[in-house]
């Protein structure tokens, strides 16, 4: 018998390359300056660019919200733009997902299912 198990994964590109970040925790922030969780490399990104909140969705699972600007609720400049398109104060996150958060960084994210076997 075999199970699946849902990963979380943040695909960024900045000015340090491309990296994968998994994602398993209740809340990520995101930017430039050292004290956040998912450092950016650009100076074009706000020191405290967005935050990652877990949320709950069907059958015991979970995605990802991204929300821009800090914990106090003050925006970035560049704002968050999702799939080269609309530009969001808050946004529930799906498979391949673009985010933009200024020139050249951008982040993916992505949803893939891993089976785990379970004893017979």
């Amino acid at each position: 018998m075999s199970e699946a198990t849902v990963n979380h994964i943040l695909q960024i590109t900045d000015a340090k390359g491309i990296r994968k970040i998994p994602l398993d925790g209740l809340k990520y922030t995101i930017g430039r300056d050292v004290d956040n969780n998912i450092q950016l490399y650009s100076r074009f990104v706000s020191r405290h660019h967005a935050i990652l909140l877990r949320v709950p969705s069907e059958h015991g699972q979970h995605s990802y919200r991204i929300i821009d600007g800090d914990l106090s609720g003050k925006p970035s400049v560049n704002g968050v733009v999702i799939n080269h398109q609309t530009k969001v104060s808050s946004y529930d996150l799906k498979h391949g997902d673009a985010i933009t958060l200024a020139p050249n960084v951008e982040m993916v994210y992505a949803v893939a299912e891993v089976p785990v076997n379970v004893g017979n």
